[in-house]
């Protein structure tokens, strides 16, 4: 359920019980994810934790208090990360989006450089909707992804 490298938790769900298939749909899950980490990839080094399973692209990290703040990437745009400092990225899914824009998401993470880089990219979503219908499964499944909700 989960894999680590180096100071990288790479989890579908939440790394707190990802068994439970739990999403990171926010700062107060993001901060159970993070706290569960630490346990995974060792106590003295600062987890940044990749978690699939939620259908939108967020990097959460922590400000000047205790809470996790989110921050929407720009797609292309890289984003440090340093390894001083934890943080949770939700990288977004390769179809089933939810915010609107039916592009496929992923993100690069690249741990020489300390940062991570968010992607947004145009695939055939309208053949993959008359697949689903083809298919005889449920039309809410295929306006997903033709609207990206």
């Amino acid at each position: 359920m989960t894999a680590c490298i180096e100071h990288l938790l790479l989890v579908h769900a939440s790394a707190d019980r990802p068994e439970a298939w739990r999403y990171v749909d926010g700062e107060r899950a993001a901060s159970a994810c993070l706290d569960a980490a630490p346990s995974s990839v060792g106590e003295d080094t600062p987890a940044h934790v990749l978690v699939g399973h939620v259908h939108h692209q967020t990097l959460y990290y922590r400000g000047s208090g205790r809470d996790l703040m989110p921050f929407t990437p720009t797609p292309a745009v890289a984003v440090p990360v340093s390894r001083l400092r934890a943080c949770v990225a939700t990288v977004g899914s390769v179809g089933q989006p939810r915010d609107g824009d039916p592009r496929a998401m992923y993100a690069l993470y690249d741990m020489g450089a300390s940062r991570l880089t968010f992607h947004r990219v145009a695939y055939d979503h309208a053949a993959a909707a008359a697949a689903i219908r083809a298919a005889g499964l449920p039309e809410f499944f295929a306006n997903r992804l033709e609207t990206g909700r």
